[in-house]
């Protein structure tokens, strides 16, 4: 097994590795060629500062204009080709927000080390596999994953070797929530909460949805460097990110509501809408309608419907819909399968229906999505 930190590996600007070359030609890059190790959070943040001529900003307003537009600048990582062909850019968006990009193909597992500290990290896998140190799976593109850390370890993950991967990642420290939101840290949703108390022994992932808004955003942000002037791009990235962890903590403070009312629920009936979760998950392509479902699980229809939404924060046919257009983003990735045949196989009798669905729910056709 190989592996690197989530950190990035730097090169000076004005080296010839940084003006010269085709890889080297991005306005708004610089291009880096060594390891930094064993970077904290917060040495992770000094580095990408002193790198982009942001450690010491010139208090002289009439700097030169490439000095001030440096300290936008990404930093561009690239795969060494011994071990695959890609890139990771990483932005420094503001004191409290970093953002990572990665568009990599792996010859081998790659094991990606996340230091220990305090900060809390949003990965939306678009494309992969991203599996755990054993090697068992974690995230399949299209989903979304929140890393929470508090303590001295922050753990890891693998990338799936022979897998093309695109990888979305935003890096935030907790004065994000308190200073930027204002939202205090002990009132934040959990398990962003956990930011607030005694460090935790490590660092905490849980998969959370991916809604449409949010990956949408995450899409945007991985073509801005073909679809934004690189002059306004650290902005519009800014802009997007903000909104992604907007979102997260809206979609947790809901699910935190729906948890209270469902410890208020007879344990029976919580595991009543659980197994009628799970029947769902397994025959999403060919679902029974509510009332079937409701005499499966022994259930009156109208308390299911209710407690399926309040329980998961989704309605039964949400559920069914957001498993639908999950398996099919990733046939349409792995499956050497027309879209025809996944929309038959998802369950939907009339492809054009699918594509409308898939089109509303992702923002793109599915063509698009197979064709990327």
């Amino acid at each position: 097994m190989v592996g690197c930190r989530e950190t990035p590996h730097f090169v000076r600007p004005g080296s010839a590795h940084a003006r010269t070359g085709p890889r080297g030609s991005f306005a708004d890059l610089i291009v880096a060629d060594r390891p930094i190790a064993g970077l904290s959070w917060l040495d992770y943040g000094t580095a990408i500062e002193a790198l982009t001529g942001g450690a010491e900003p010139s208090r002289d307003e009439t700097a030169p204009p490439r000095t001030r537009a440096n300290r936008r600048a990404g930093v561009r990582e690239y795969v060494a080709p011994q071990d695959g062909d890609g890139w990771w850019d990483y932005f420094r968006l503001s004191d409290h927000l970093s953002l990572s990009i990665t568009e990599a193909a792996y010859r081998k597992d790659r094991w990606i080390s996340v230091e220990g500290g305090a900060f809390f990290k949003i990965r939306v896998l678009l494309a992969g596999r991203l599996l755990s140190r054993d090697g068992s799976t974690l995230l399949v593109g299209p989903q979304a994953q929140l890393h929470v850390c508090a303590g001295a370890r922050g753990g890891g993950y693998k990338i799936a070797g022979q897998v093309p991967t695109t990888l979305v990642v935003l890096h935030c420290g907790p004065e994000l929530l308190s200073e930027r939101l204002g939202l205090a840290l002990r009132e934040a949703p959990e398990p962003l909460r956990a930011l607030a108390g005694p460090g935790l022994a490590a660092g905490v992932s849980n998969r959370v949805s991916l809604t449409p808004e949010l990956f949408r955003a995450a899409q945007w942000i991985h073509a801005s460097r073909y679809s934004v002037l690189s002059t306004v791009r650290a902005a519009y990235l800014e802009a997007l990110a903000m909104e992604m962890v907007c979102q997260i903590v809206t979609d947790l403070s809901a699910g935190n509501s729906a948890l209270s009312y469902g410890r208020s629920l007879l344990s029976r009936d919580r595991r009543r809408v659980h197994e009628a979760r799970d029947y769902l998950s397994q025959h999403y392509a060919s679902p029974p309608t509510i009332p079937q479902l409701a005499r499966r699980v022994g259930m009156n229809q109208t308390k299911l419907k209710a407690a399926f939404k309040q329980l998961l924060n989704v309605t039964i046919y949400e559920y069914v819909l957001q498993r639908r257009m999950e398996v099919a983003a990733q046939m349409l990735v792995e499956a050497e399968l027309s879209v025809a045949e996944i929309a038959y196989r998802v369950g939907y009798d009339y492809p054009a229906n699918f594509s409308c669905a898939f089109k509303r729910y992702y923002g793109r056709l599915p063509r698009d999505w197979k064709d990327e």
